[in-house]
């Protein structure tokens, strides 16, 4: 089932990153559970396999996420009457994500890698852009024009037009580019995905910052922009989120330590 599954319209209309994604955790299934009639499958079952996964809730979730697109999949195909999935629940915990880069921690990088070096290079393009690293790391010569960098979100689709930041300009013209993408390794090659990230990290931790990463990057931007005042939709036609919620987290907080600092004054 699982290569009918994959050769499906179901999994090739969706985004090349989330086929990836979708494979890795859905391989990892068949290769544990899959000697076991897809038939056969019942809800008690999933709910047993995600409690063996307690230890790491998100991971859990995203199998069930999975295993309910491809269960869709194998009831409208004739590969199992009913979705197990069906009733199973998420598994409820608390995570605030990616650590949100400091401003100390945002000078430290600076400190360790200077204007002209291709991770200075990264680095600047994740936090003035403040978009994914998917999306960065793809970034070509041709995005950048008029002063402005044109990106079309991988995970949205969405166009972002956004007037390049001083900072961003200076690091640009100090950096030597000699091919279509911004970003390269060492050997002249784009980024693979995990390769991206595990340079920005590596970066990081040499600048003694080893719990920074390249997503964090992206919540420090929209963090810089809640404390400048942006309004939510202000934010959101930097970054691209389709979501409300996620942004109007960061202004709430910036809300909440502008009435701290208010209330204390009045009895200082």
């Amino acid at each position: 089932m699982g290569v009918a599954y994959y050769g499906s319209g179901d999994f090739l209309g969706l985004k090349p990153n989330t086929q990836r994604t979708y494979k890795g955790i859905f391989d990892r299934y068949r290769d544990k559970y899959g000697d076991n009639p897809v038939a056969m499958l019942e809800a008690r079952h999933i709910r047993g396999q995600m409690d063996k996964m307690a230890a790491t809730p998100a991971a859990a979730n995203n199998m069930l996420k999975v295993l309910r697109a491809v269960m869709r999949f194998a009831v409208d195909r004739g590969f199992a009457r009913a979705d197990p999935t069906v009733g199973v629940r998420m598994l409820r915990y608390r995570s605030d994500g990616f650590h949100a880069w400091t401003e100390h921690e945002i000078e430290a990088f600076e400190l360790k890698w200077p204007v002209g070096t291709n991770e200075r290079l990264g680095f600047d393009l994740l936090l003035y852009t403040a978009q994914r690293s998917g999306d960065v790391r793809q970034m070509t010569v041709h995005q950048i024009r008029d002063g402005r960098v044109l990106v079309r979100q991988e995970k949205t689709g969405q166009l972002v037009d956004i007037p390049q930041h001083p900072n961003l300009q200076v690091s640009l013209a100090a950096r030597k580019i000699e091919h279509l993408a911004l970003l390269t390794t060492q050997h002249g090659k784009p980024f693979t995905e995990k390769g991206f990230g595990n340079w920005v990290s590596k970066a990081a931790e040499r600048a003694g910052l080893p719990h920074c990463s390249a997503h964090g990057l992206r919540k420090a931007a929209a963090r810089r922009l809640a404390e400048a005042g942006c309004t939510v939709h202000e934010i959101m036609s930097i970054t691209g989120h389709q979501s409300l919620k996620e942004v109007e987290r960061y202004t709430r907080e910036i809300a909440r330590r502008g009435l701290a600092d208010t209330a204390m004054n009045r009895i200082a």
